[in-house]
């Protein structure tokens, strides 16, 4: 699978969605767009999304991405949605099986408006 041309479709398909990024199920980094830079924060993403996936996982409360804090305000094993307070956007991880996408929103628009395509993407992995 081509990586850079699927975050493109997403990103055709959902103009919320302002950049992105596709990690595989063992936790690699497969593809970010230009505009975000995921590296420093790997490991803290891959722990969340494994605590996500625990019957009794326990959402860790916050997300720093780019040294911008998000609150997480939903937890669950197919999505995390977080939310920067000082409205500097929002973060989706949608979980599929076959990896996980993580999206970055537009600070104008709310992380719902979004979540439909970012999830049907995470679907397609």
């Amino acid at each position: 699978m081509d990586y850079e041309e699927f975050i493109f479709e997403l990103l055709d398909a959902e103009p919320a969605v302002l950049g992105g990024a596709v990690i595989d199920t063992t936790g690699n980094l497969l593809y970010q767009t230009e505009n975000w830079d995921l590296q420093q924060e790997i490991d803290e993403i891959n722990s969340i999304i494994a605590e996500a996936q625990k019957p009794d996982g326990k959402n860790p409360g916050k997300i720093k991405i780019m040294e911008v804090g998000y609150m997480i305000i939903e937890f669950t094993p197919e999505r995390i949605i977080a939310t920067n307070v000082a409205q500097k956007g929002h973060i989706i991880v949608a979980i599929g099986d076959n990896g996980s996408i993580v999206a970055y929103i537009d600070p104008s628009k709310g992380p719902r408006d979004a979540l439909f395509n970012v999830q049907s993407f995470s679907r397609k992995l």
